[in-house]
């Protein structure tokens, strides 16, 4: 019986101590510590959002044609440790990616239009990376390969490790290949475009190990060129250390698909993902992504190469494109920020694997002049300038104080005076300042600031008016009108001739130039002439009058009358006002 009593008791136990444990490790919103490893500690607290969904399969294989599915269980022991720490040159990389340039490359791909293996569009689209590849100045060269009754080009771009003890190579991947149906933006113009941008910015750079840019074709037909690339590089003795492949990276829902990536991976290649983790975390500010490891998929680049033992994983999108192989997987059904900010995690990890180090001097801290004082609405000249340690061309960005700033202009050659021009809208006081970039993306610190003060504008003053006080009718008269501006403005000149005609703003004239109007009464009388000034910002200063008597035509009058009448007002001013 005690027996009996004693086992309840340990069993009562066992059930108040583990509904608790499994509780917690339901619940991963509160869970603290599990492992002592931290890796393992977030995979078990993101587990629960893994779907279970595998990426699509490729979209052209024959009917007979299986996916290879290899069997990667070799981990490598011997990796290099890198601790994984903030880095402002992978700062600077990853705020060198926009959308922009993102978008860009996706509009240069789709224009090729569909790009099954094999055809003169995929032909052309293999040649356009190939160049750009070359224009960035790195190693390029095509990778023909064939199987079966295909045969395509990968096209690879290298930039060398300065390491020289080193054998280690990291490579970027994506296929360029589309389906016959689609233009292929998302599936996979999006992970082309971020290798793309990775071989623009990441040739501005040096790094401790090599690092190769790769486009393969074939992947719908089964991953075809991946795999004739991933058996050459192993026959060759290549030492492969980690593949990146981004495949489907630029779909998103809506704003929570937006902050999750999938990244596929064996167990050999799980340290790849933990280094991604590190990197979403430390540069969380600039990325907003949260990584869902998501397990073994065979159906995409990535996995030609655990067929050789090389260790690699696979970005993709977490919420796939239900647009895929159609013919509406157009930019117009992307969300190009999620492939930008994929594609900035993929470069990040990248450049953290191959050790990225600076290969360019900034450019020194630059000046900008220009007035001290400025007047509300009238645009303002400015200049600048630095130099560059290299002589890079540059270009330059203004920071106004405003909350406006001119965007990055140039480029401008080192030593080079150039020019912005701007406009404050307030009266105010502001503190100007101007960074400089070289063209291979080294920035200077910011200029001292420049103190401008913007007053309100003020009025043009009185015009004055000269011309005859006596005239005749059908005479053409001129008249001389001139007004001064205190902000040296412009300014345009309304004329009213007290007869139903008129001048209406004419010019610009400069401040101070003694402008001339002619004009021709057609009736006499007394005319009172009115003229104002209005600068070139709109405001109109007060107006000023000029009296004339016009008398009919008689050549009697014309000859003797009028000469009199105009020399006795000379020599007697009190007389023209008498007469009004």
């Amino acid at each position: 019986m005690k027996k009996k009593i004693r086992i309840f008791f340990i069993s009562l136990l066992l059930i108040v101590y583990t509904i608790p444990l499994m509780s917690m490790a339901d619940d991963t919103n509160n869970l603290y510590v599990i492992y002592q490893d931290p890796t393992q500690n977030y995979r078990f607290k993101v587990k629960h959002l893994d779907d279970g969904r595998l990426p699509p399969d490729p979209g052209e294989m024959p009917e007979d044609f299986i996916l290879k599915i290899p069997d990667n269980s070799k981990i490598n022991n011997n990796l290099p440790k890198r601790a994984s720490s903030f880095n402002e040159l992978i700062v600077e990389i990853i705020q060198n990616l926009d959308d922009d340039l993102i978008l860009q490359y996706l509009e240069d791909i789709t224009e090729f239009g569909p790009r099954p293996t094999g055809s003169p569009a995929c032909e052309q689209a293999g040649e356009y990376i190939y160049n750009e590849f070359e224009s960035y100045g790195l190693e390029a060269r095509y990778d023909d390969w064939t199987y079966s009754s295909y045969s395509g080009n990968n096209i690879e771009g290298t930039r060398y490790g300065i390491d020289e003890t080193s054998d280690e190579i990291y490579i970027i991947l994506a296929h360029y290949d589309s389906v016959s149906s689609s233009p292929g933006a998302d599936d996979d113009g999006s992970g082309t475009a971020a290798v793309l941008a990775a071989a623009k910015l990441l040739s501005q750079y040096e790094f401790n190990h090599t690092v190769r840019f790769l486009a393969v074709d074939g992947e719908e037909q089964g991953l075809l060129g991946s795999y004739e690339y991933a058996e050459e590089a192993f026959n060759n003795g290549d030492n492969i250390v980690a593949v990146l492949n981004g495949d489907m990276i630029g779909y998103a829902e809506n704003p929570t698909d937006a902050s999750y990536i999938k990244i596929y991976e064996d167990s050999a290649s799980e340290w790849i993902t933990d280094i991604t983790e590190e990197m979403s975390q430390i540069y969380n500010d600039y990325l907003g992504l949260t990584i869902v490891p998501s397990g073994v998929a065979y159906n995409s680049d990535h996995a030609s190469f655990w067929d050789f033992d090389y260790n690699a994983i696979m970005y993709h999108e977490y919420n796939f494109n239900s647009y895929y192989h159609s013919s509406q997987d157009i930019i117009e059904n992307m969300d190009i920020n999620y492939s930008t900010r994929v594609s900035k995690l993929m470069l990040a990890t990248l450049s953290e694997l191959a050790e990225v180090q600076i290969v360019n001097l900034p450019p020194d801290k630059p000046i900008i002049t220009g007035p001290s004082t400025g007047i509300a609405g009238d645009e303002i000249t400015f200049s600048f300038s630095t130099t560059d340690p290299e002589g890079h061309d540059m270009f330059y960005l203004i920071d106004w104080g405003d909350g406006n700033n001119s965007g990055w202009i140039g480029p401008y050659a080192s030593g080079e005076t150039g020019e912005a021009t701007h406009i404050f809208q307030n009266i105010s006081e502001y503190d100007i300042k101007v960074q400089a970039k070289d063209i291979k993306y080294g920035k200077s610190e910011w200029s001292d600031n420049h103190h401008i003060i913007i007053l309100e504008n003020t009025a043009p003053e009185k015009p004055i008016i000269t011309g005859p006080n006596f005239a005749t009718t059908g005479k053409e008269l001129y008249f001389e009108i001139v007004a001064n501006d205190p902000n040296d403005h412009d300014l345009y000149y309304y004329v009213y001739w007290d007869d139903g005609s008129f001048n209406n703003w004419e010019g610009p004239y400069k401040s101070g130039e003694e402008v001339t109007f002619n004009h021709t009464f057609s009736k006499g009388g007394s005319f009172t002439i009115v003229s104002k000034a209005r600068d070139t910002l709109g405001k109109s200063g007060p107006q000023n009058e000029f009296k004339i008597f016009i008398l009919k035509n008689r050549a009697s009058t014309q000859l003797i009358f009028l000469p009199l009448l105009e020399k006795l007002i000379e020599r007697f001013p009190i007389l023209y006002r008498l007469l009004y």
